[in-house]
């Protein structure tokens, strides 16, 4: 056996252990969680059954070649009553050399004015074959985080049911969770409920949540065996904004 097989089987092995120690545990207490997305949305409405809101904060995007960085979302509200994640939508992976400093300045900005800061979320559509490098990346970004911060990133329901369990367990290291889409633009995923069955069947080790969006038809039998799945943490729901 060479060394890459030797560390391998090393990464495998604690992947099973972790996923023993959680299946000893049993489900953790699961939460309602919101996206907030748009400043037309009544987060009023939910308050009173939510536990944490994630916040859209900012966009990178890729044009002709150049990054380009834009504020979105919201500004510091005055001491909310649920922990707040700042959500970070990137189009990329070649971060500029000021975002990290950026990032770091809203937390600051939300936690001076009395919020509970849970920590960031970064929504990237990496695909499947690539979560290996995505990991490298999410590593740079953690390491960049200040102190008691915790990462969540997004993840496509192709991860859970099709990507490499190595790879996904491996992102346990580096982050704090991974919330699954099942849903694209304001309906649910094509097939959620074969998605949330495969990923129910597999062995993930790092905590996960399941993305909805708000009013869609979802598989009542699909996600009560997720449910069941030792790694699961609850959903988060997108919030539509009114027409």
């Amino acid at each position: 056996m060479g060394p890459g097989s030797e560390v391998l089987l090393v990464k495998r092995t604690a992947a099973k252990l972790l996923g023993l120690i959680l299946a000893a545990l049993g489900p953790a207490a699961a939460a309602d969680d919101y996206w907030v997305w748009h400043p037309r949305v009544q987060i009023s409405r939910v308050l009173d059954g939510a536990d944490r809101l994630y916040l859209l904060q900012g966009e990178l995007t890729l044009r002709r070649g150049a990054v380009r960085y834009d504020r979105r979302g919201f500004s510091p509200p005055a001491a909310s009553a649920h922990p707040l994640v700042l959500v970070y939508r990137s189009e990329t992976l070649e971060w500029p050399d000021y975002l990290p400093r950026r990032i770091e300045r809203d937390l600051a900005g939300f936690a001076a004015s009395g919020n509970r800061m849970w920590g960031i979320q970064l929504d990237f559509d990496a695909a499947t074959r690539h979560l290996d490098r995505y990991g490298e990346f999410l590593r740079r970004v953690r390491a960049s985080l200040p102190s008691g911060y915790r990462l969540s990133v997004t993840g496509l329901m192709d991860w859970g049911s099709q990507g490499r369990l190595e790879d996904l367990n491996g992102l346990g290291g580096i982050v704090d969770e991974i919330v699954f889409q099942a849903y694209q633009g304001k309906k649910p995923v094509k097939n959620h409920a074969n998605y949330l069955r495969r990923l129910a069947g597999r062995p993930l080790a790092v905590p996960f949540k399941i993305g909805l969006v708000e009013g869609g038809e979802y598989e009542a039998e699909a996600l009560s065996r997720i449910r069941q799945h030792p790694a699961y943490r609850g959903t988060v729901t997108f919030l539509v904004p009114p027409n």
